[in-house]
């Protein structure tokens, strides 16, 4: 087949063919049954507490299988319920859920060949319990550990591990996390549609080989998946609002998502409501970040209804491969109307700072090897964990200035606590009262935002492009 010359770098590596488009839509092909089949909802965890304020649940990490591909089964690492006997690993995982104030018990038992931990993406919680391998030891092969916090913050999050995250977030280990609370939105629906991709080879198994594509770009896929499946149907009700809760738990692939002749009404971020709602067309999602938008049903489409994923140019010229559908969106019969939506979803608050509040540069740097093997990346010229801790006094706030290299973008990942952008390129964001913990930097930009550092802890920030975090691109905060 002829070669398609992609130039992934300013030193012209050669990493792509026009076979692995192609693949994409022979993969795609092998599916049309999952076009008939109804999108699975993620299955929530048992509470095993009586007690209303306290959820306490028992999770297990261990391999499973998974069809990917009609018939075709892959071996998967997968979180199950371990309160309830039989149970077997999904991908994503059960669904852990809260209602604000909550007291949260995890009980975890690690039934994989090799150590991991959890992270709960985006849960301001004690430095203790944030699951990486600073702040606390790793979970061994057959060991146990319980994880203890409370649900600070209503809102959107994820957890997976932080030990090999490439790894083992592309075997399967990753699931959706709803902290209830704050204001109520009467929707007929509410939704978590988690979005990723996976590299298969045709006989539907995990393909384990990387090369310098897979490290440059984040593993890309060729089969795109929400909350597990490929082509997936999603019926609504006519004349009806959902509430769409979507993570982006891949590797390293961007969701631009488009649902033709629909508005994204968008009341969340990753940080939970927006004091201002706003509607866009079309919605980027970078690889760890979180949005919730408002979808009004009410005039059925000229013809089929897919979500899809169209083209964003990360950088790298990565071609465009067209729309993809995610899933296939059917009208169903009329529901009950739309409700009026509350005046104010959340009061606005900023983070203060002024003239005098010190900025901290971070420049993210990718290097690639000469030879022609994978590149390396960094911070500030350092490389996980060969680094310089960053030291801040806990209340202290900070502007901190991420620069991206001009190649492609990078998400940017601080962990235990909201931020709230400033700029890009000096240009202010949409919603300027928007609380993030992870964040697009897109190429050749300088993005700034404002943070209050606390609570006390070792904490590390980090490009959300696993391959890249995990070859260097990461750092440490401590706060005294």
């Amino acid at each position: 087949m002829r070669k398609l010359a992609l130039y992934v770098s300013h030193r012209e590596i050669r990493v792509i063919s026009l076979l692995a488009f192609v693949l994409l839509g022979v993969l795609s092909a092998c599916s049309d049954a999952g076009l008939r089949t109804t999108l699975p909802a993620p299955i929530p965890l048992t509470d095993i507490n009586p007690d209303p304020n306290i959820v306490e649940v028992q999770l297990v990490a261990a391999p499973a299988s998974k069809e990917y591909l009609p018939g075709k089964a892959a071996a998967v690492w997968a979180y199950r319920d371990g309160a309830k006997p039989g149970s077997v690993g999904t991908v994503p995982g059960p669904l852990l859920q809260a209602n604000q104030g909550n007291l949260i018990i995890v009980h975890f038992r690690n039934e994989l060949p090799v150590a991991t931990t959890i992270h709960w993406h985006g849960l301001r919680l004690p430095g203790n319990q944030d699951g990486t391998p600073i702040s606390q030891t790793a979970i061994p092969a057959g060991g146990t550990y319980e994880y203890r916090f409370t649900a600070v913050d209503p809102g959107s999050f994820w957890y997976h591990p932080h030990i090999e995250g490439n790894e083992q977030v592309e075997k399967g280990l990753y699931a959706p996390f709803i902290v209830h609370g704050g204001a109520t939105l009467n929707t007929a629906a509410d939704r978590y549609l988690v979005l990723d991709d996976v590299k298969l080879g045709g006989d539907g198994k995990l393909d384990e080989k990387v090369d310098p594509l897979d490290v440059m770009l984040g593993r890309p896929g060729n089969v795109l998946l929400v909350n597990g499946m490929q082509g997936g149907r999603l019926e609504v009700g006519s004349w009806t609002q959902e509430r769409w809760r979507f993570v982006n738990s891949s590797n390293g692939r961007y969701f631009n998502l488009r649902l033709p002749e629909h508005e994204f009404y968008i009341v969340g971020w990753d940080g939970g409501l927006l004091p201002v709602p706003y509607v866009q067309d079309s919605l980027l999602i970078a690889p760890g970040e979180r949005y919730e938008v408002l979808i009004n049903f009410e005039h059925p489409p000229s013809g089929r209804l897919a979500l899809q994923n169209i083209y964003y140019d990360r950088g790298h010229n990565v071609p465009d491969p067209g729309p993809q559908d995610l899933l296939e969106v059917i009208y169903g019969p009329a529901g009950p109307p739309p409700s009026p939506l509350p005046t104010v979803l959340r009061k606005p608050s900023t983070v203060p700072f002024n003239s005098k509040t010190l900025v901290r540069p971070f420049v993210l740097k990718e290097q690639e090897d000469p030879a022609g093997g994978a590149a390396n990346f960094s911070i500030n010229g350092q490389r996980w964990p060969d680094i310089t801790p960053v030291e801040a006094k806990s209340g202290a706030v900070e502007i901190w200035e991420i620069e991206a290299n001009p190649e492609m973008d990078h998400p940017f990942h601080l962990h235990g606590m909201f931020f709230q952008v400033l700029s890009v390129n000096g240009v202010p964001p949409v919603v300027p009262w928007g609380w993030k913990d992870t964040v697009n930097v897109p190429r050749g930009s300088k993005l700034r935002f404002a943070v209050q550092l606390d609570p006390p802890g070792r904490w590390v920030f980090h490009c959300h492009i696993l391959e890249h975090a995990e070859r260097g691109m990461m750092g440490e905060l401590v706060i005294r």
